[in-house]
């Protein structure tokens, strides 16, 4: 009730004038929300794998996971959480459990963006051009693209064998924010209501969203044209399938422009008939009998990273620094219970009812100093603290933090499996 109404106006009067004035702001809450993104309908024959409800990494920066047990002999060494990372550098899945092929988790690193850049002229003046795959290191804004995982669901009402999905052993979502410009039209208005409506369910920019085949069958990849393209993840140049055909010009365009790239992009995935061979410090083929494969991973099939050690991170940034949020490092298995760098001598591990080869420390760059949650790069940390006491590979210049790991088998890997060390040894860094 309004009991000092201004310019001796009644509190009914003021009322409806407040009411007036406050219309136009209505009528534009409820236009934001008639302009709610309407999700794509769920890809026919499949279901979606990840993890139901909290994170297991919601605890993460608990003081319980600073200390760790230096025994590692009453089954406190555990699997806190795992992630998959489908399009390279970009935001990973959080699952219960996995399969583990040789390539490492089922489903990761498959894919990965990549531009089309010129190099400098040679000697000779020749230039070349080449497809280079792109990270958060350069373009942090990768970190807010999202996946969603979809595989083939005989059990759902929709399955077919001859669905174009469950044919391409199901598909993978990517979502990815843009904010359209804001004009004083009807266009400019509705893009007005979509920024709108997506604040107010709680994201930070609208997101738009296509859908690529996981796996395609060689008729469609004859079908649609693929491209096969060598593609440059540091010194190895594999040979890759462009499936940027896949992708709506005007969204790949659109992504591209979000990103900030400035060259032409493309989408492409590993020819799972041509996986990179691993060498450097992964166990012989004459040992394990086969050679380590990857996708599109950096350098191994796996990485492994202790709490613990990220906590001991932290605990050394700046004063005005927070806690690091452990998926900076973009690890598959997280892990809680050894104190923090034990694992920087391990050679090889039971994780469940898997053994795995210890391959080598993890070398990092600049891509930790991007916020995943943000997608905003720090000029300096962690880099900086992490440079100043983890420089500890000999032949190395780089800081290392957690384990690039081999599987010696396929199997299986759950939240909650026991870790067991089964050999320590000196790691040795080689290019």
């Amino acid at each position: 009730m309004l009991n000092n109404a201004p310019f001796g106006l009644s509190p009914l009067v003021v009322g409806i004038t407040l009411g007036v004035a406050a219309l136009p702001f209505l009528l534009l809450f409820i236009f934001a929300l008639t302009q709610k993104e309407e999700r794509l309908p769920p890809p026919a024959g499949c279901k979606k794998i990840g993890l139901r409800g909290p994170s297991n990494l919601s605890d993460q920066y608990s003081k319980k996971y600073s200390q760790g047990d230096k025994s590692g002999s009453d089954n406190t060494w555990t699997v806190k959480a795992l992630f998959i990372y489908p399009l390279k550098s970009c935001r990973g899945i959080e699952l219960d459990e996995c399969d583990v092929i040789k390539t490492g988790m089922q489903y990761d690193r498959q894919f990965t963006l990549a531009q089309y850049s010129t190099g400098l002229p040679s000697l000779e003046g020749k230039v070349e051009s080449d497809w280079n795959v792109i990270t958060q290191r350069s373009f942090p804004r990768l970190a807010q693209v999202e996946t969603e995982m979809w595989v083939p669901d005989p059990k759902s009402a929709t399955y077919s064998q001859e669905n174009e999905w469950v044919q391409s052993g199901g598909c993978l979502a990517i979502r990815f924010p843009f904010s359209p410009d804001v004009e004083m039209n009807i266009e400019g208005l509705k893009a007005y209501g979509r920024i709108l409506a997506a604040r107010l369910s709680g994201q930070s920019e609208p997101m738009l969203e296509f859908r690529i085949p996981f796996d395609p069958p060689k008729d469609r990849i004859k079908r649609m044209k693929y491209k096969s393209e060598p593609v440059k993840i540091w010194k190895d140049t594999p040979k890759a399938l462009d499936m940027s055909c896949e992708v709506p010009r005007e969204l790949l365009y659109t992504l591209r422009y979000t990103l900030g790239v400035t060259n032409p992009l493309a989408l492409f995935r590993i020819d799972t008939e041509r996986h990179r061979e691993v060498f450097k410090c992964a166990p012989k083929k004459n040992d394990i009998g086969f050679q380590t494969v990857i996708g599109m991973a950096d350098s191994y099939p796996l990485h492994v990273l202790n709490l613990a050690s990220v906590h001991d991170v932290s605990s050394r940034l700046p004063k005005g620094y927070k806690s690091l949020n452990a998926l900076r490092y973009r690890a598959n298995i997280f892990i809680t219970g050894p104190p923090a760098f034990d694992e920087d001598d391990w050679k090889e591990a039971r994780i469940g009812t898997g053994k795995y080869h210890v391959s080598c420390r993890t070398t990092r760059c600049k891509l930790p100093n991007v916020d995943p949650e943000t997608g905003i790069a720090d000029r300096n940390e962690p880099g900086t603290t992490m440079r100043k006491y983890r420089v500890i590979d000999k032949g190395s210049t780089s800081p290392c933090l957690g384990m690039q790991v081999t599987p010696l088998a396929d199997g299986r890997v759950s939240v909650g499996d026991h870790i067991t060390v089964l050999e320590r040894g000196e790691h040795l860094f080689l290019k």
